[in-house]
């Protein structure tokens, strides 16, 4: 059996692209064993031609030779923490490694109570040394502990490789293209100890809590961290939080962290999730990846994917391929299922769990149309008439064959995303007027002699009972199923239709209190008084698409105004529910409350724009969900910003939130002072 314990990064010449060039030796290595080995000569010139071009561009890099203005320019600014906040200030000393000049990136890191500005901020104990202390990215150690000491078997080795992955590609960041001393640094020892390895894939109950410790022997020249955790998801946060403690100094050319650090860690919530549609507007597996990397770099654990609604069915279907023939918007538009096993792998070791969500009976239409007896309303003009934008569509609710149907859909995305916990069967907008219109459904309800507006409602409600009676079948247990509030989750309904051992009702009513949104309002209350688990996307706070140009018209969209990072982190749900529910809040409403996500819809967004959509704002809800801050946002202005910054090096294209000048020179910019709640 191999042995994974011990990975040293050594003998590369030069730390600035120590990693870089790591990579690039691998790859050479196979190409060449590759080149030696292959019996057809027409590919050897192609491998020898890209072997030299790879060794051209990893090992002949050097630092371009600076400008006086630009040596300059980085010698007469320095740092100084004043009050907690970082301030640029003209530099008077002399040049050299000892010379007192700070950076922002080293400012930021020993600034702050607690300094590192770290995002989230962690939950339990933080002790972080202001003292710091140079690293060699050369001499790199990461060590595994298996739990009682046990032989290291396959399964471990994949879960502290992943780990090493996650740190290592975190550090690169930092590195790559960067000029680095690595003489006299530290050499660091990082240990990971999690005590079962056989937690291999992200549920919605994992534990995830961390420690972290790290100390330095001066006389040893070494830093020793150790990372201790319950299960390997525990442990990858534990690693995003020591990534962002680890900087580059600009000044020093060095990588520098904190000389002691002390951790202990976890989530309040137990989903923290952003959802995805990708229905209206295509987005692509590459920017669906860097959604997901980004998530994991803040800690949130859910992405709920939207694949399909009425617009497009943009997900391959083996066992009806017309689905995604007649669905998809294009032939280079749609998800393969090699592709969605493949992203579903991807977000596993980045600790995010893929609910996919397949919305019925309404938003159902493209994909469908080869189907006789499934569609009704499909397309239907005028369609601000029938539904909230075109094209409208719903299923046929007495169809056995829609139920057929949605036999294969589900068993299909069961084997992609296993179903077998959780699954997000939509549920909302069902125009019932639509169905009443319908001849057959008229003679179905007329035999049954269901005769008034409250059969519709049990037309609607046995749709969703045969719905989870197939789901139960498919995946042999009973998930969690999760519907977005509706007129089916009011008062009438609810209790004689959605079994709340069930379901989680996703809450994407306004959940502030003014007189229009009254009878949503009411709503959250009923759900809270009668025990249900909630998901909150409330669209006053948490819809990412509001504020931009009407599409369907002149003037705004239906949402707006704009939902700010602050509305984000300002989003407290318990807050939210003690104003509802008032005199009759109980403590343990609390624990109702499972979770939240940050709706992205795609009407005005594709893979283009995506990024500056959701980033940096989801990584104000990331904080809130992971910790929950007794504090308002401007105690966390200033760390947000910094944080906005790492999701720039990790290649991810955010909003800009504030002229550069702000951030260095903290403080004379935004309005900081706390207002009180209303």
């Amino acid at each position: 059996m191999p042995k994974f314990n011990r990975v040293r990064y050594t003998n590369l010449t030069d730390g600035s692209i120590a990693m870089r060039r790591w990579i690039c030796y691998r790859t050479i290595t196979n190409l060449k064993n590759f080149f030696v080995n292959s019996k057809s000569a027409k590919y050897l010139l192609a491998i020898l031609v890209t072997i030299l071009t790879i060794q051209q561009i990893c090992f002949t890099y050097t630092e371009p030779s600076s400008p006086d203005i630009a040596q300059n320019i980085r010698g007469l600014w320095t740092y100084k923490c004043m009050k907690n906040r970082c301030r640029k200030t003209q530099f008077t000393g002399k040049d050299g490694e000892d010379s007192g000049q700070i950076s922002l990136n080293v400012c930021k890191l020993t600034c702050g109570d607690p300094p590192g500005s770290l995002w989230p901020m962690p939950t339990g104990k933080v002790q972080i040394q202001r003292q710091l202390v140079a690293i060699n990215p050369n001499n790199i150690i990461m060590e595994d502990e298996p739990p009682g000491n046990q032989e290291m078997n396959t399964q471990n080795g994949k879960v502290y490789l992943a780990l090493r992955g996650s740190f290592s590609t975190r550090l690169l960041t930092e590195t790559v293209g960067k000029p680095i001393k690595a003489d006299g640094g530290y050499e660091f020892h990082l240990t990971l100890q999690i005590q079962d390895t056989s937690v291999d894939k992200p549920t919605l109950n994992m534990d995830e809590s961390y420690q972290l410790k790290v100390e330095t022997d001066n006389d040893k020249k070494l830093v020793q961290g150790t990372i201790i955790a319950k299960t390997y998801f525990g442990a990858r946060h534990a690693t995003e939080t020591l990534n962002q403690l680890i900087v580059y100094d600009d000044v020093s050319r060095k990588l520098v962290m904190p000389g002691s650090i002390e951790i202990f860690d976890q989530p309040v919530y137990k989903y923290r999730a952003l959802m995805l549609d990708t229905s209206r507007n295509f987005i692509s597996i590459e920017a669906i990846r860097r959604t997901i990397d980004g998530m994991a770099s803040v800690k949130m654990n859910v992405l709920h994917w939207h694949i399909t609604d009425s617009h497009s069915f943009p997900l391959e279907s083996k066992m009806f391929p017309q689905l995604t023939i007649y669905g998809a918007y294009g032939p280079d538009q749609f998800y393969s299922q090699k592709e969605v096993k493949s992203l579903v792998e991807f977000a596993r070791w980045k600790g995010v769990k893929i609910v996919p969500e397949f919305d019925s009976p309404a938003h159902v239409g493209e994909g469908w149309q080869w189907a006789d007896n499934t569609l009704i309303g499909f397309n239907a003009q005028p369609w601000f008439k029938i539904c909230n934008e075109a094209p409208c569509g719903l299923v046929n609710p007495i169809s056995d064959r829609v139920f057929e149907m949605l036999q294969g859909i589900l068993s299909e995305m069961h084997d992609l995303f296993d179903i077998s916990e959780v699954f997000h069967m939509g549920g909302d907008e069902v125009n019932l007027l639509t169905w009443k219109d319908d001849k057959e459904i008229q003679a179905y309800m007329k035999k049954r002699q269901w005769d008034d507006n409250s059969s519709l409602f049990r037309l609607w409600g046995d749709f969703h009972k045969r719905t989870y009676s197939i789901l139960q079948q498919v995946t042999a247990t009973s998930p969690r199923a999760i519907m977005w509030t509706s007129k089916l989750t009011g008062q009438e309904y609810i209790d004689e239709i959605l079994d709340k051992k069930h379901y989680i009702i996703h809450v994407w009513s306004n959940a502030t209190l003014a007189e229009k949104n009254i009878e949503q309002i009411n709503q959250i209350r009923l759900l809270a008084k009668k025990g249900y688990q909630m998901i909150f996307s409330n669209s006053d706070a948490l819809y990412l698409d509001c504020g931009f140009g009407g599409w369907v018209t002149d003037g705004h969209n239906w949402c707006s105004p704009y939902k700010t990072w602050q509305q984000l982190y300002s989003n407290d749900m318990v807050a939210i529910l003690k104003d509802i529910t008032r005199n009759e809040y109980k403590p343990e409403m609390d624990r109702l409350i499972y979770g939240a996500s940050a709706a992205m819809w795609t009407e005005q967004v594709d893979e283009h724009n995506l990024d500056g959509r959701v980033w940096p704002r989801l990584a104000a809800l990331a904080e809130r969900l992971w910790t929950n801050p007794s504090t308002p946002w401007q105690v966390a202005e200033f760390r947000f910003l910094h944080q906005r910054e790492r999701l720039v090096r990790y290649g991810i294209h955010p909003e800009a939130l504030q002229p550069l000048w702000c951030r260095q020179n903290e403080g004379d910019c935004p309005d900081t002072t706390p207002k009180p709640r209303k």
